[in-house]
């Protein structure tokens, strides 16, 4: 049963507190189970609701907290995963690869797509039609930073070794376009992707670590 969160208190906590908090959830409601995603655990009755850090270990499709609980390592970390988090908008990208706690590589970029009204040129184009030089040149610099992006996380990847998890934050066109770019991203759309579920402002070092912080925090719903 989904909780519900309009009569719950919210308790938020970091991804170091996980076990303690997973525990707790536990001895109060042990007959919790993970959703479908493994991303929440929700009492049967809805009273309570444990959403997990993401990027933190990932629970099974329904399984049981005490299992969970009993396979959590000590520190809730899982030290030899590498994760991308990329956020990627009209004229900028900034991407950061971890590999455990540690941020091993990022990058942030810059270029000039945007037309004056605040619409992407590649968007303009699909809705509006012929293109001036302006355009043109807007639209080279998005292609190549398209191109620039895939370019650095396959980099990254052969570096680091293969992503075991990947969040991004993008708009589904230009999400799209970053797979039909040339070179491919260096992941497909398979179950390592999930798409960062918060409000993300425009892309550079400081929103990439904001981000990133967020994604290492969980919350416990309780009756309030």
């Amino acid at each position: 049963m989904p909780c519900d969160p309009a009569n719950n208190r919210v308790i938020r906590f970091a991804l170091g507190d996980l076990a303690e908090q997973v525990e707790g959830f536990w001895q109060r409601w042990p007959e919790a189970r993970a959703d479908e995603a493994g991303v929440q655990f929700a009492s049967a009755d809805g009273a309570g609701c444990l959403r997990l850090p993401l990027v933190g270990p990932r629970a099974e499709p329904l399984e049981r907290i005490g299992d969970y609980c009993e396979r959590l390592p000590g520190d809730c970390q899982n030290h030899d995963e590498v994760q991308l988090l990329l956020l990627l908008r009209a004229g900028a990208m900034a991407f950061g690869c971890w590999r455990g706690a540690e941020l091993v590589q990022h990058k942030a970029v810059r270029k000039y797509v945007v037309r004056g009204s605040g619409k992407a040129q590649s968007t303009h184009l699909k809705t509006r039609g012929k293109s001036r030089y302006g355009s043109r040149l807007r639209l080279q610099n998005w292609r190549r930073l398209l191109t620039e992006t895939n370019e650095r996380m396959r980099d990254c990847e052969k570096q680091f070794g293969p992503f075991d998890r990947v969040f991004y934050a993008a708009p589904v066109r230009v999400f799209s376009e970053l797979f039909d770019a040339d070179p491919i991203p260096p992941f497909s759309r398979d179950a390592r992707l999930q798409k960062v579920p918060m409000h993300v402002h425009r892309p550079d070092h400081d929103e990439l670590l904001r981000v990133h912080d967020l994604l290492q925090r969980g919350s416990v719903e309780l009756p309030a």
